[in-house]
C-alpha cells in the first residue's frame, strides 16, 4: 500500500522595507546648516540665563546668615540627632548679624522651570566667609505661597553649568 505523505511548507514573502534617506550638505548649504544649529543652541543657552531678583538675594542671604551662625540644616540635624541619642537638648543659637555681601550672583534655569540654580560669590564683613567657601551653589524654588523664594538645597558647579546645555 502506498503511503501518503503530505509536505506543508509555509514561507513568507512579505518583507518590511524602510525608506532610506541620504542628505549631503555641501558648500553654502553646509554653512547655513551649521549656522542654524549654532543659532538654535545659542538661543537655548541665552534663554536659560536668568536674572536674580531681590527675593532670591534675600533667600540666599538668610541661608548664609543661618549657616554662619550655627543654625544651618546640618547644624539642626546634628542637634536633633544628639537629642534622639538621649543627650541634653542643645539650644539653637541666635542669628549673629553679619554683613553678607555678594561679589557676584547669577542664576541659570529653564523658563517656567521649578528649580533655578544660583551661583553666589560672597564675603562676610568684607573678608572671606568663616567656612572658607567663597563660592556657593544653591537650588532655589518658589515658596508654597508663590510670593517669594526658598532654598531647596545646595548644588555644585557641574549642575550649574550643565543646566545651560540644551
Amino acid at each position: 500500500m502506498p503511503s501518503l505523505r503530505a509536505r506543508i511548507s509555509v514561507t513568507s514573502t512579505y518583507t518590511l522595507n524602510m525608506a532610506e534617506y541620504s542628505f549631503q550638505l555641501r558648500g553654502w548649504y553646509a554653512i547655513l546648516g551649521v549656522a542654524a544649529l549654532l543659532g538654535f543652541f545659542g538661543l537655548e543657552m541665552y534663554l536659560r540665563v536668568r536674572t536674580v531678583d531681590e527675593g532670591m538675594q534675600d533667600a540666599v542671604r538668610e541661608r548664609l546668615l543661618n549657616e554662619y551662625s550655627g543654625r544651618g540644616p546640618r547644624d539642626l540635624a546634628r542637634i536633633v540627632e544628639k537629642a534622639r541619642e538621649g543627650e541634653p537638648i542643645e539650644v539653637v543659637p541666635e542669628v549673629v548679624q553679619r554683613d553678607v555681601q555678594f561679589k557676584s550672583i547669577s542664576a541659570h534655569g529653564k523658563i517656567g522651570g521649578r528649580i533655578i540654580l544660583v551661583r553666589v560669590e560672597a564675603t562676610v564683613n568684607g573678608v572671606s566667609p568663616p567656612d572658607g567657601r567663597p563660592v556657593r551653589y544653591f537650588q532655589l524654588s518658589r515658596n508654597f505661597r508663590g510670593d517669594g523664594w526658598m532654598i531647596v538645597g545646595e548644588s555644585d558647579s557641574y549642575s550649574y553649568y550643565r543646566l545651560l546645555v540644551p
